[in-house]
């Protein structure tokens, strides 16, 4: 009991002297090691006994970044500062016009570009297919963008925004939250040194201006996590094949579409938004909010 007791202090206090350093190494290295059974899994060398892969996706949401989170803001903070991180996964009120651009902006702008690579709507009727998919993409949110937006946006960008310029915040934002993608990665049928540093570069190109567009939409959309995990997974539904954009349209290519479309909007929400961007504004109504 007295060494239990003894190392929990002792983690407490190496958690307090150095917070993002504890939760990086307990996210990347606990995500890594239980991202890495699904990669052998991928690649013939264990059988998951019909287990699907997505499980450990959620484990590694749900069983380490979350905690890992959670446990970093009651050392730093108490439970008020716990409970004000989980207010924020709930809080809608925010102005309808960030409504709009959370819900709209990347399908829409992702549509348009698609149409002007050539792309044309499905013929028929597409209501059902569109609610359906509407529908996936909601329950995806509330299984897995909320809280996994909780945790880089609500904790680690917010807090390295207290640290640093909007833009280096985001920056190194991107780097742990395109780290603990790394494994899916390595599940493709195809592995090579080259394809994967490509694919691990644009990882990282694409997370820094994700990471940048829903640092702007926080500012904005009253620092509700709720604002960008709703927006995650419009990205996610705006790029990845068999999603609601990719349901609608025949003849173009969705990924280069939705990456045209992240790129327009985050330059257009970060001019119309400079004002939003300083640390200031951050610590005098953000965070206050």
């Amino acid at each position: 009991m007295a060494r239990n007791v003894t190392s929990q202090r002792s983690l407490r206090e190496t958690t307090a002297r150095r917070p993002l350093a504890v939760f990086l190494a307990l996210v990347l290295g606990l995500g890594w090691a239980i991202m890495s059974v699904m990669v052998l899994a991928a690649r013939g060398v264990i059988s998951l006994g019909g287990l699907p892969p997505e499980i450990f996706i959620l484990v590694v949401n749900f069983g380490v970044m979350l905690p890992a989170a959670l446990w970093v803001t009651s050392v730093l903070e108490g439970r008020a500062g716990v409970r004000a991180l989980l207010a924020r996964a709930v809080r809608w009120r925010f102005k309808p016009i960030w409504w709009a651009v959370v819900l709209l902006a990347l399908p829409a702008l992702t549509i348009a570009a698609a149409r002007i690579l050539g792309g044309s709507f499905k013929p028929g009727d597409l209501t059902g297919v569109v609610l359906k998919q509407i529908g996936s993409a909601l329950f995806a949110v509330l299984v897995v963008h909320l809280w996994e937006e909780t945790v880089w946006g609500g904790f680690l960008q917010t807090r390295l925004e207290r640290r640093h310029n909007f833009f280096v915040a985001a920056a190194l934002t991107a780097l742990p939250f395109a780290g603990v993608h790394i494994p899916l990665l390595l599940t493709g049928h195809q592995l090579s040194v080259v394809p994967f540093l490509a694919n691990l570069g644009g990882l990282v190109v694409l997370a820094v201006v994700a990471r940048t567009m829903w640092g702007v939409v926080l500012r904005g959309a009253a620092n509700s996590t709720l604002a960008i995990g709703l927006m995650h997974g419009m990205f996610n539904a705006s790029n990845n094949r068999g999603q609601l954009v990719d349901s609608m349209l025949v003849g173009a290519n969705v990924n280069t579409a939705a990456m045209i479309a992240l790129g327009v909007l985050t330059v257009l929400l970060v001019g119309l938004n400079r004002e939003k961007l300083s640390r200031a504004y951050r610590v005098d109504v953000v965070d206050r909010s």
